[in-house]
Formats: structure tokens, C-alpha cells, sequence
């Protein structure tokens, strides 16, 4: 009796024993799938034939579980794979930050916007506007910001839409960052297009019968030299004159609707400077063009975008004057793929007061000028999906963006 005894505890003890080591290894095999899984690797793999079945079917379940978790890994990568293409796709700047001002999130549309090279910290854009990083780590949810920027080159008016979001325990701001000067530019543009109509449609309205009348009523006068034909003379002379200014007038609200083609950029810009260069005036200016790359295709009204780029070669020419010179075109793609066309001069600057005024609809500092020539230019951009800018430093040079 005492053998049996003896024997069946032994055998608890040996079963004891065997149920502790395959205990510590299962705990071995999960500590060992928790760092792998910890640092990153899922290149292991936990031998599924033993003696005991308990030990494969563990095997196995860890093996699936490992699995499972990296194909999550996976799907998580190729999302923000994803979701990082996005966000270098969209024009809006995005930028995300901590509550320490640490970038956490951001995308090259926002370090263009705001004329930085990197965006690592908020305290950065200091170097934009004197305030703004605290600005915004003090702004709360659904605050909108705007900001002026001068750069010297163009004049950008950001509008700044603040959210937030709480990710792995952290506060996260989010600014979406949009440039709306464009958009100013365009209600603007409106602005003047009604404004303009209607004021040529009065005018046109009252001076036509006018015009009419005054010319029917010299036909009834015999004496060609009397006061009185004379005097109709001069009203239909001028009602005549009045009509013709207003006509000039109503090229801006009348631009046809552009019908889009593809055509080489090197052809437009062959051709523009080659008819300023025909004038025989302009044998004092040196003009230089250049096309990168030469086989580069745009998309648009060939016939309104050379429109454009021979009244900007006209406005270069007279900026020079009577001077020696040069005029400088340059058509490339920049860094969005967006097609660029410059045209560039050595003529005087123009003055800080005429800068801000030159696109202004019948604004002009020539003598006999309508005023009309870029306001229009500016129109046929807009409605050929592009901008017009202007850019004062080193030398004057007027910008022809398309899809900007």
C-alpha cells in the first residue's frame, strides 16, 4: 500500500513537473511574440510539430496571431501610404501639432503657402508673421485665422481654419491653409465685369439716339457750311467717339468663351516674341525666350493665351521706353506641374502705388491709355482656369500660371 501511495505521488510530481516546463515555455514562446511583435517582427515562426498536441495547436494559435497581426500592420502601412499621397495631392496646406508646438503631420502644400523650406515645429512660422506660432497653439476649435504674407515676389492672403483631434492620448491641432487671394482677385474681377456693364449699357443707351439723330437731322441741313450742320457735325463726331470709347469697354465684360486644345508651348512663345521683334521700333531690344522642355503641352485657348502674352510683350516694350534693353520670356513647368509662362524686363520698377492698382480695371499711367489692356489679360487667365500675377524683384515680370 505505501508502494502505491509513493508511486501515485510521484507521478503527480513528474506530471507537476512536466505541466510547469511546458507551462514556462508557453510563457517563453508569448514574452518572445509580445517583443517581436513590440520591436517590429513578424519574421518568426514557432515550430508546429512536437510530441504533445497541446504544444502544436499553441504553436499554431501563435503563429495565426501573428499572422493576423501583420496583416493589420500592413493594411495600417498601406493606409497611411495612402492617405500620405493625399495629402501631397491636395493644394490645401495641412499641418498637424502637439500641445508642446511639435509638427506632427504636415504636407510641402503648407511649407509652399507659407514660404518655408521644412516645417518641423510651430514655432517656425515666427518667421512668417511675428506671433502667429502663438496664435494658433492658442486657438481653439472652429477659430479661423487670415494673414498677409510679402515676399518680396508675390503677395499671398492665407485663411487659416483650425480643428482638433485627440490621438494616443494627445491633444492634436490641425490648420488647413488656404491661399484666397485668387479668390479676392476673382469677386473683384466680378465686381468691375457688373459694374462695367451696366455703366456701358446706360451709356450706350443714351448717346446711341443721339448719334442717330444728330447725323439724320445734318442730312436735312442744304448748306454744308452753315452753323447749324456744323454743330450736328461736331455732336455725331462725338456721340461717334463716345461710342468707340465705350466699345473699348466692353471688350472686358465680352471675352469669348476659350476653346480649349492641346498645343506646344515652344510654338506660342516662337511666334509671340517673333511678331515683337518684327516691329521695327523695337530693333533696340534684345528679346530671349526659352522653353523647358521644349515638347511641353498646354491645355487651353491657343489664340486667348497669345492674346495675353503679346499685350504683356507690348506693356515690356513700352516699359523700356526709348532705351536700350531687354525682354526676357521663360516658359517651364514648376514644382506642381503646373505650366508657367514669364515674361520679364529691364525697364524701370514699377512704383509700390502703381503695383497695387496695375490690375485694377481703367486704371493707367500712360497718356491715352484705357486701362484695360491687363484687366482684360487678367480675365481670359481666370477663365482659362489660370492666374496673372506680378512679381517686382530683381525686375519687373508678369506671371501666366496655368491650373495655379
Amino acid at each position: 500500500m505505501v508502494i502505491i501511495t509513493i508511486a501515485i505521488i510521484l507521478a503527480w510530481l513528474i506530471t507537476a513537473v512536466i505541466l510547469i516546463r511546458r507551462n514556462r515555455r508557453h510563457i517563453r514562446r508569448l514574452q518572445f511574440l509580445s517583443d517581436a511583435i513590440a520591436g517590429g517582427d513578424f519574421s518568426f515562426t514557432f515550430p508546429e510539430r512536437g510530441r504533445w498536441r497541446q504544444d502544436r495547436a499553441t504553436a499554431e494559435s501563435l503563429n495565426r496571431i501573428r499572422d493576423m497581426l501583420n496583416r493589420t500592420r500592413q493594411e495600417i502601412i498601406d493606409k497611411e501610404r495612402y492617405y500620405a499621397q493625399v495629402l501631397e495631392s491636395v493644394h490645401t496646406g495641412i499641418v498637424a501639432f502637439d500641445e508642446k508646438g511639435f509638427v506632427t503631420q504636415t504636407n510641402k502644400a503648407a511649407a509652399a503657402l507659407f514660404g518655408l523650406p521644412v516645417l518641423t515645429h510651430i514655432r517656425q512660422l515666427d518667421q512668417v508673421s511675428n506671433g502667429l506660432a502663438d496664435t494658433l497653439l492658442l486657438s481653439a476649435a472652429g477659430d479661423n485665422h487670415t494673414l498677409t504674407i510679402h515676399d518680396g515676389e508675390s503677395t499671398r492672403q492665407l485663411s487659416i481654419q483650425v480643428s482638433q483631434s485627440r490621438i494616443r492620448d494627445r491633444n492634436i491641432r490641425i490648420l488647413a491653409v488656404n491661399d484666397i487671394h485668387n479668390e479676392l482677385d476673382n469677386k473683384e474681377i466680378d465686381s468691375w465685369i457688373s459694374l462695367t456693364r451696366v455703366l456701358t449699357h446706360e451709356i450706350m443707351n443714351s448717346v446711341s439716339p443721339i448719334t442717330s439723330l444728330s447725323e439724320s437731322l445734318r442730312e436735312l441741313v442744304p448748306d454744308k457750311n452753315s452753323e447749324l450742320y456744323k454743330g450736328l457735325d461736331v455732336i455725331h463726331s462725338t456721340g461717334t467717339g463716345i461710342e468707340g470709347f465705350v466699345e473699348s469697354y466692353r471688350q472686358f465684360t465680352h471675352i469669348p468663351t476659350p476653346s480649349p486644345s492641346l498645343f506646344y508651348v515652344r510654338g506660342l512663345v516662337e511666334r509671340s516674341v517673333r511678331l515683337a521683334q518684327g516691329v521695327p521700333e523695337n530693333h533696340r531690344i534684345e528679346f530671349r525666350w526659352s522653353t523647358i522642355p521644349e515638347d511641353m503641352l498646354l491645355h487651353a485657348d491657343e489664340n486667348l493665351v497669345g492674346r495675353v502674352l503679346n499685350n504683356l510683350l507690348k506693356n515690356a516694350v513700352e516699359a523700356i521706353g526709348e532705351n536700350d534693353g531687354w525682354v526676357d520670356v521663360r516658359a517651364f513647368l514648376n514644382e506642381r506641374e503646373d505650366v508657367v509662362i514669364e515674361v520679364s524686363n529691364s525697364g524701370e520698377p514699377i512704383p509700390p502705388e502703381v503695383e497695387e492698382r496695375i490690375f485694377i480695371p481703367f486704371f493707367t499711367t500712360k497718356t491715352g491709355g484705357s486701362g484695360i489692356g491687363l484687366s482684360i489679360s487678367r480675365q481670359i487667365m481666370r477663365l482659362s482656369g489660370g492666374t496673372l500675377t506680378l512679381r517686382t524683384r530683381p525686375n519687373t515680370t508678369f506671371i501666366m500660371t496655368f491650373g495655379g
